[in-house]
């Protein structure tokens, strides 16, 4: 693999005006990467099979990524052929025309889980370009007329038997943040959106499995934040939350007491993060440092930790979850929602929603929204004292999804495995 070498000091020109308008939906969970549009009004609230669908389109093959929005354009990650093509497709907002297909003919065969094609890490775009990241197909980058700009090989160690490359890419100014992993190696790597040359690259070996030693990194989004003044870029790995400098890659600090299998995006309200660890692993909670603190905080900011696998076993978390004010929501994968206290992680209560979920809670003004795997959505109104449905919208029966809704121009986006639907 040919390297390109590292941009000396190049400054990212960081933007923490966290949420764009509602009319865009430009990455994964959303113009902030938290799944939020505090001040949206326009959104559906009831929708079937029948009504309220402005148009549904056929996909050519099972995926578990989710569309993302752009003015006119949706865009979408698509694989076909046990993923030796590896696609990315833009789509007419207004009538669900396909307006382009770019596809890479990989042309190997990678080890995945059944539940998991290849191809699950959504696109990202800044309006003029979009980005699609590949995994051990590569990252690249076209203008919204479907024309290349330039395409990066980031290596061919990003895949695990459960599934490679499933962190979505991150927009931060100028620059493209990319988790590569997990695998033999993994990476946290910034690139020039414009370029695709190399500002920075960090090393994630160290963050391996202790269990097997069967991969190294997680399948974790990374997320971008604001802390007092400072930007960090926090990410869940085997054994910590970690925090980086996005001008350097450096590590800032961090936080133990996590487990090996790190899915979900970090979670922040409040001066405080969440992380919760999938597959019964523990979950932690803690007090953002100042904006000067560096090094390792287990001891002086967690707030607490949920009992390691096997003690008292947490249920299998996949989707991310809301903090809305002092209380968090969270819909496991088995389909059991929960309400626990940020400061403290004692569960409020749980009841169960609805049958198995992967999909990521979304705050659509003061509504929770979020589906299940048979493609229905769930609106709940946030409640720390019961679970409280506002409505229940089933699409086409036998479908199935372990994609996230993506929310914009007044229409809610869901992608399941045989369609991508616009609802209004």
């Amino acid at each position: 693999m040919k390297k390109l070498p590292l941009l000396p000091c190049l400054l990212l020109l960081l933007d923490f005006a966290i949420y764009a308008p509602a009319n865009d939906w430009p990455s994964w969970r959303g113009p902030g990467g938290d799944g939020k549009l505090p001040d949206a009004t326009t959104y559906p609230t009831q929708w079937s099979a029948k009504e309220h669908i402005a148009w549904r389109i056929d996909l050519p093959d099972r995926g578990n990524s989710s569309p993302v929005v752009f003015g006119n354009r949706v865009f979408l990650t698509q694989s076909e052929n046990k993923g030796q093509q590896r696609s990315l497709i833009c789509f007419d907002a207004k009538d669900g025309k396909t307006l382009w297909k770019k596809t890479i003919d990989y042309g190997k065969i990678e080890e995945t889980h059944q539940t998991n094609p290849h191809c699950p890490a959504s696109p990202v775009t800044d309006g003029t370009l979009v980005f699609a990241w590949h995994g051990n197909a590569g990252l690249h980058a076209y203008d919204f007329e479907g024309n290349e700009k330039w395409s990066r090989d980031l290596g061919t160690d990003y895949a695990h038997i459960w599934g490679p490359h499933a962190a979505s890419p991150v927009l931060l100014g100028s620059g493209l943040i990319i988790h590569a992993g997990p695998g033999p190696v993994a990476k946290l790597i910034a690139l020039h959106k414009d370029s695709g040359k190399t500002i920075w690259e960090t090393d994630l070996d160290a963050f391996e499995s202790a269990d097997a030693k069967q991969f190294k990194g997680s399948w974790a989004t990374p997320l971008v934040i604001d802390n007092a003044g400072r930007a960090e870029i926090l990410l869940g790995l085997p054994g910590f939350l970690m925090s980086y400098d996005p001008k350097s890659g450096k590590e800032l600090w961090r936080a133990g007491g996590l487990g090996d299998l790190c899915y979900t995006n970090v979670l922040t309200g409040n001066g405080r993060a969440l992380y919760l660890c999938g597959y019964g692993g523990p979950g932690i909670g803690l007090k953002l440092p100042g904006a000067t603190e560096t090094g390792d905080l287990t001891a002086s900011h967690r707030l607490w930790a949920d009992p390691p696998k096997g003690k008292g076993q947490n249920p299998q978390r996949i989707g991310s979850g809301q903090i809305i004010g002092d209380h968090l929501y969270l819909l496991n994968e088995p389909g059991v929602m929960q309400c626990s206290l940020v400061e403290t992680g004692e569960i409020l209560w749980r009841e169960r929603l609805s049958g198995s979920s992967w999909s990521s809670m979304n705050l659509i003004g003061k509504t929770l929204y979020v589906n299940d795997a048979r493609g229905t959505t769930y609106l709940i109104e946030p409640d720390p004292k019961a679970l409280k449905v506002i409505a229940t919208n089933p699409v086409d029966e036998n479908q199935h999804t372990n994609a996230s809704l993506a929310f914009a121009g007044g229409r809610v986006y869901l992608r399941t495995d045989m369609f991508l639907y616009a609802v209004e």
